[in-house]
């Protein structure tokens, strides 16, 4: 187990945030991950970076963005099988792999940035998909045990999580058999559908409410584009969150609370965030 004091995370997140910074813990293998979760009772969890917005922090982090572990399949049934992938794999990495070994069942995640792990913790999938469908079992450190837990989702969380802080260390996926070119085709049209963000982004900045669209009710308050300091909403999209250069954790904060509060007195619905904001 690797420690860095005070490290900067800016390069970590891919919102890219200037003055993020923590006691960084990166683990070699699953029994560091397993130690770790015994010693520290609060703590934070860091994959791809791509759903976070922190600022100096007080909790030490652990670094979850490494293989810890090796993918494997095996036959289930004469067109599906079961695939073991570590939770610290990018989800560009999985969609290779799907590829290569024509493996279908993942393709709606294309273009979506982070890892296994964050993706499955969150439920994060484009509207009208759930890792519900490919999910078989997950494997959880927590307070230094290992265990099994067959997920159930909902609308961007893990429904039957157990008590935060947890890891989940790997997953069994539920693939069906294909061939390759079959699955980067649709890889392909998956991404086709994704829009393009040139600016370091943390992707959806507030959940779709009930029967509603977060963008819709940000534009309707007049707020796609709006900006505090560098820390901003996205001209092409409203609900997404920017970095237009040396934003910081306050910027970020102010950004978010303006936006409740416009969108409140505009239609008297309280949005909540995606984007976790870690400040402690």
């Amino acid at each position: 187990m690797k420690l860095k004091k005070n490290a900067p995370l800016e390069n970590l997140l891919t919102l890219k945030i200037k003055d993020s910074a923590c006691d960084l813990y990166i683990p070699d293998t699953i029994d560091d991950v397993v130690r770790f979760t015994s010693e520290n009772e609060s703590f934070h969890i860091l994959g791809g970076g791509s759903n976070i917005i922190a600022g100096k922090l007080k909790k030490p982090v652990i670094y979850m963005s490494g293989i810890i572990g090796t993918s494997n399949t095996e036959d289930i049934s004469e067109n599906a099988v079961k695939t073991f992938m570590p939770g610290g794999i990018s989800i560009n990495r999985l969609l290779d792999y799907s590829i290569k070994n024509g493996l279908s069942g993942v393709e709606f995640m294309a273009g979506i940035p982070g890892t296994v792990g964050g993706a499955l913790a969150g439920n994060a999938a484009p509207a009208e998909h759930t890792w519900d469908d490919v999910a078989g079992a997950l494997y959880i450190v927590s307070k230094g045990a290992v265990s099994m837990l067959i997920p159930k989702y909902g609308y961007r969380k893990l429904i039957n999580a157990p008590e935060d802080p947890f890891i989940i260390y790997g997953v069994d996926l539920i693939l069906i058999k294909d061939t390759t070119e079959n699955v980067r085709q649709r890889v392909m049209y998956y991404l086709s559908k994704r829009l393009r963000i040139t600016e370091p982004s943390a992707g959806s900045l507030f959940k779709n409410p009930e029967n509603d669209f977060a963008g819709k009710l940000l534009d309707e308050a007049g707020l796609k584009g709006f900006r505090v300091n560098d820390a901003a909403l996205s001209s092409d999209h409203a609900n997404i969150v920017v970095n237009k250069g040396s934003g910081c954790y306050e910027d970020f904060c102010e950004l978010r609370d303006t936006a409740i509060k416009k969108v409140y007195e505009l239609h008297k619905i309280k949005l909540e965030t995606e984007v976790k904001f870690w400040d402690e």
